[in-house]
């Protein structure tokens, strides 16, 4: 049986496991990011997961497989870590260091691979929609994977979208994502929407849990503001369905996942059905968190011809 480490790096989490060729994942661990300021302090954290997975395993590695969030660089050997903006060279650094092939993959191209593997191998069409620390998009359209020049294409969360009560013109990653940036993300667009509308800034509100959790107790400082959020996330959704013409949509990623019926009732309430016939299906992905480590396996051993 052949085997590969693979490895979700998120904006705010690590993963790390071991896959073999049937899709079964062992070993899996996550721990949290802290702030990555160097291209060392990632290789550090990467290469002390890998030595410990060895140490756990008598398996043979065939090699390592990263599924990373943020655009790709340098022939796929690199990527834009869009949450901590810094570039990191991965693949060159860790094939020195372990002397097996390294692979790397946008995580939502992983995540459209493992979901279309795992949940939905008889559809042609279909798209996967993460929603978390950032914005992305998979899709696997007539059958193939769109990967894009340089494995960065599903960038959806770089589209501008008007609001009303915001003077910039931001994008749908800006407005909706769980960025910790203080001047992007879903909580600095409620302090934003807040005082347009003459709101009292509730400073509780630290992360969006705690957006989501005063929404479902219906607090009257924050009644309204979900549906701006549908607003935007409609948009964002109709770009997709115009450019990619998908028969499902499946969302993940921590916002979508732990408030899904209030993302898709609010995105329902003001999206317009009437433009594309029959329109897609939503769906929650069933992979959670270990998504994007099922995908960066199938990529590898389809990549290298392993059976």
């Amino acid at each position: 049986m052949k085997h590969v480490i693979v490895i979700d790096i998120g904006g705010t989490n690590i993963r790390i496991g071991i896959m073999n060729q049937q899709g079964k994942l062992s070993l899996e661990n996550s721990k949290k990011l802290s702030k990555i300021n160097t291209n060392e302090e990632l290789i550090q954290i990467i290469v002390k997961e890998i030595d410990f997975i060895y140490k756990k395993t008598n398996d043979y590695i065939e090699g390592i497989s990263i599924s990373v969030a943020g655009p790709l660089r340098k022939n796929k050997t690199s990527f834009f870590f869009t949450a901590h903006s810094i570039e990191i060279d991965l693949a060159e650094p860790l094939e020195q260091r372990f002397s097996i092939p390294v692979v790397i993959a946008n995580d939502t191209e992983a995540a459209i691979v493992a979901i279309q593997q795992k949940l939905y191998p008889k559809k042609q069409d279909v798209v996967f929609v993460t929603i978390s620390t950032g914005i992305g998009v998979g899709a696997i359209i007539n059958g193939h994977l769109i990967s894009g020049y340089t494995g960065s294409a599903g960038e959806f969360g770089a589209i501008l979208i008007p609001t009303n009560f915001s003077k910039k013109f931001l994008s749908w990653e800006e407005y909706c994502s769980g960025k910790r940036d203080d001047k992007v993300g879903i909580i600095h667009t409620y302090k934003v929407w807040a005082k347009y509308n003459k709101k009292t800034v509730n400073k509780t509100y630290l992360n969006p849990k705690d957006l989501f959790d005063a929404h479902k107790n219906k607090s009257k400082d924050i009644e309204g503001f979900m549906d701006e959020i549908g607003k935007i996330n409609s948009k964002g959704i109709m770009n997709i369905i115009f450019a990619y013409n998908p028969e499902v949509i499946i969302f993940g990623g921590s916002i979508a996942q732990n408030n899904y019926d209030i993302i898709i009732n609010s995105i329902e309430k003001y999206i317009d059905k009437t433009k594309i016939s029959p329109f897609p299906k939503f769906k929650k992905s069933t992979l959670g968190d270990s998504v994007s480590l099922y995908g960066a396996g199938y990529i590898f051993f389809k990549k290298n011809n392993l059976k």
